[in-house]
């Protein structure tokens, strides 16, 4: 009997926790990306609401007025940001673009001169290699078709989804705004649909999540910022032009999981060794290595800080993920465990011993 109350109870903890784990990948990967005009809405309405509540309690303005006036505050400040990104990587593309120019004279100055000796061995070769040359020839030709066309397919399927993107924008602005408006009203609607005594285990739940996730949002521009100062300082040290773009370049790269900063700094080094520039490959060999020992260094501390866990447990969720999901395990996994937490501390789940 003592053996099958343990047993019993080994099994619950196990189909709570599976329970909790299918749950939790519908909500990511089912319920979110299908209403995630509302969800945006609903980060974008917890971002204004301090300085929606200071107006409407310290300044009497009407919480209509000042939620409106607190969403234009947002999108003019996001508007700004990515104007001022935009104009700054213009002006150093456009700058970009005049001085490949030469380069690209050159290079086509240098491939006809090859196409001309190639041209002189292909007419002296025998029959059934110059057939096999064209047969070849076509088939890259047939290549470069193939890309040419699913380029313009992209493009095209990119055109035709816009009037979508924009239209998902504006449902986005639109449910802030009440969101945040109606705030108090929409509490009070949940509240009474959730029986009495689950009140307060949801409020400390809601606490929790949100705290984790705006830490984990700080831990993650943290980590990009001081990739990004990294790689724009090292660039501007060994002497490249544009150290701004190409920093913002091999931060974006290295924020993607699958593909790190090591995708774009190890084929330059390569290159560069290759065109004999012995030494600015090696320098940015040099600078790569630093960025990865560092993220390596800072990135579980970082998160396991911001999201209230130990760095091996934020570094083996991270590993779990990745292995379950992919790239975006290592976003997924340290969600859960903090998810998980969470549901232990409202007593919801039972707590490890």
């Amino acid at each position: 009997m003592n053996n099958y109350l343990k047993y019993s109870d080994i099994i619950k903890k196990i189909i709570l926790i599976v329970s909790v784990f299918i749950i939790f990948y519908l909500v990511i990967f089912k319920i979110i990306p299908f209403l995630m005009p509302f969800v945006m809405a609903l980060i974008f309405a917890v971002i204004i609401d301090p300085g929606v509540n200071f107006l409407e309690k310290k300044l009497k303005v009407p919480r209509g007025l000042a939620s409106f006036i607190l969403l234009l505050i947002l999108i003019g400040v996001i508007g700004s940001l990515i104007a001022i990104i935009v104009t700054q990587l213009i002006y150093e593309l456009s700058s970009l673009a005049e001085i490949s120019t030469n380069y690209a004279n050159t290079i086509n100055d240098a491939i006809l001169n090859l196409v001309d000796r190639i041209r002189t061995y292909y007419i002296s070769l025998p029959p059934n290699i110059t057939s096999l040359i064209e047969s070849n020839m076509h088939s890259i030709l047939n290549y470069i078709s193939l890309f040419a066309k699913n380029l313009a397919t992209w493009l095209l399927n990119f055109a035709t989804k816009l009037p979508n993107f924009f239209f998902m924008t504006l449902i986005t602005l639109v449910a802030t705004f009440f969101i945040s408006k109606d705030k108090q009203l929409i509490l009070d609607f949940i509240k009474r649909q959730i029986p009495s005594h689950w009140a307060q285990h949801a409020k400390n739940i809601q606490v929790d999540l949100l705290k984790t996730f705006f830490g984990y949002l700080r831990a993650v521009a943290t980590i990009m910022l001081i990739t990004f100062l990294e790689v724009s300082i090292g660039l501007a040290m060994i002497g490249f032009d544009y150290p701004f773009l190409l920093g913002l370049l091999v931060t974006i790269v290295d924020a993607l999981p699958v593909l790190g900063s090591g995708a774009v700094m190890v084929p330059w080094a390569l290159y560069n060794i290759i065109m004999k520039n012995y030494m600015v490959g090696i320098y940015l060999l040099i600078l790569y290595g630093l960025v990865v020992v560092v993220r390596q260094m800072i990135e579980p501390k970082i998160v396991g800080q911001s999201i209230g866990l130990h760095p091996l447990v934020t570094l083996l969720s991270m590993f779990i993920g990745a292995k379950l999901f992919g790239a975006l395990g290592l976003v997924i996994g340290p969600v859960f465990v903090v998810v998980f937490k969470a549901l232990q501390k409202a007593e919801i789940i039972p707590p490890w011993k």
